[in-house]
């Protein structure tokens, strides 16, 4: 009961912030424009076919067929909603929980309650995934559908989608809790939150600058510390590729066609199959190593956060 109330807590403290309704629109709005897209064959309409493949629009598109479109569709949704846009929202709706929560007239009453605080900071931390979870039920099963019956693509790997998105966002409000007990601010919650993602992105991503760039592996020491390093942070740049794999989706370098490649110079074209080579082994990581070594990481995060809430003097 103490769990569900907070939860409750949890979505009043979103609604009247309007970040609820924010991402339920976005939400639909990404699934009608999905609606506005269909397939004939290899051909691509748009607008129920107001515009079609054989405009010079969608030649290129045409000419990949039918089963990697839709795996570039798939890819383009998934970076939307699992990239900036829809965690950062989620990360303003709930970035002043614990911060609105340790103000003073509030905390008494919670502290006033049979509930020990790390029974709380504990409770308080899962409402905020239960809140994301809802929203990537809403997001992923309005897609998937969409997919299915306007697409004819049945994907049941997309689903997998709905806890990867928890498991992203989960990653990065780690570091805004941390933040939040200690400054007691949502603002520079939401600014340190969003700058350490950054960061992790890029660190996870600067060993494939060495692999598609191999004029800078001369660089030994560099690119070894490089590598290591990228195992230390939360692995938020493994998510879309590992929601992509299970969704069938393929590579972005999918999205040129081969008469593309051949015209092209010929280092352009070893730097695209370099690419294409990287994302394949991205695309083929190991799921248990990429989100075990994230949630040890978030772990530590949580105790050092949970280790301040229980000591500060209320």
């Amino acid at each position: 009961m103490q769990f569900w109330a907070l939860v409750q807590d949890a979505f009043r403290y979103s609604l009247d912030r309007k970040i609820f309704w924010v991402l339920l629109v976005i939400s639909l709005l990404v699934a009608l424009a999905m609606f506005c897209i269909g397939f004939d064959g290899d051909r691509v309409s748009l607008m129920f076919g107001l515009w079609s493949s054989e405009t010079d629009v969608f030649n290129v598109l045409s000419t990949l067929g039918r089963t990697r479109v839709v795996g570039l569709l798939i890819h383009g949704v998934l970076d939307l909603f699992l990239g900036w846009i829809g965690v950062t929202l989620v990360l303003i709706a709930t970035a002043g929980i614990f911060p609105a929560m340790m103000e003073s007239g509030g905390i008494e009453v919670l502290l006033g309650k049979p509930i020990s605080r790390p029974r709380l900071f504990l409770y308080k931390y899962l409402a905020a995934m239960v809140f994301v979870a809802l929203q990537a039920v809403l997001f992923v099963v309005l897609t998937f559908l969409v997919m299915g019956f306007r697409w004819h693509v049945w994907a049941p790997g997309y689903l997998l989608c709905i806890p990867l998105m928890v498991l992203l966002f989960s990653y990065v409000f780690c570091i805004s809790v941390l933040v939040g007990v200690h400054v007691r601010s949502a603002v520079v919650a939401i600014l340190v939150s969003l700058v350490c993602w950054a960061a992790f992105a890029m660190i996870r991503q600067a060993p494939g600058f060495f692999d598609i760039f191999p004029e800078v592996q001369r660089h030994t020491r560099i690119h070894q510390a490089v590598r290591v390093l990228s195992w230390v942070p939360p692995k938020t740049a493994d998510i879309p590729y590992l929601a992509a794999r299970w969704a069938g989706a393929g590579t972005s370098v999918d999205a040129v066609p081969e008469s593309a490649m051949q015209n092209a110079p010929y280092a352009s074209r070893q730097q695209m199959e370099r690419s294409r080579e990287w994302e394949e082994r991205q695309l083929r990581m190991s799921a248990l190593k990429s989100i075990g070594s994230s949630l040890l990481f978030e772990a530590v995060v949580v105790m050092l956060a949970m280790r301040k809430f229980t000591r500060t003097d209320f």
